[in-house]
């Protein structure tokens, strides 16, 4: 795994959660399709993967876009928390490297 890498996106997923104007559910589901959902072979962040795509494709909707529809604010928050503790998890690890 190239720390450098997952470091890039997970910052691209924390600027765009934090500098959208966008609902915290909209901006976790951007975070995701945008920058993490490709690294989840790369990444171990199954759970998040999962709740992001617990629920199935609705007619043209994307199983995350049908996910973050039927979402609360405080499970949003949750990932958005997790987005931010990996990020700071891989900031760190790369510093050391």
């Amino acid at each position: 795994m190239k720390y450098a890498y997952v470091n890039k996106k997970f910052t691209g997923a924390v600027t765009g959660m934090a500098t959208s104007p966008k609902n915290i559910q909209e901006r976790v589901g951007d975070a995701f399709v945008n920058h993490l959902m490709h690294l989840e072979t790369e990444v171990k962040f199954s759970n998040m993967f999962q709740k992001l795509t617990k629920c199935e494709s609705i007619g043209n909707k994307e199983s995350v876009q049908a996910t973050i529809d039927q979402m609360s604010t405080d499970e949003a928050i949750e990932i958005a928390m997790n987005i931010v503790y990996i990020a700071d998890i891989i900031y760190f690890k790369l510093s050391d490297l």
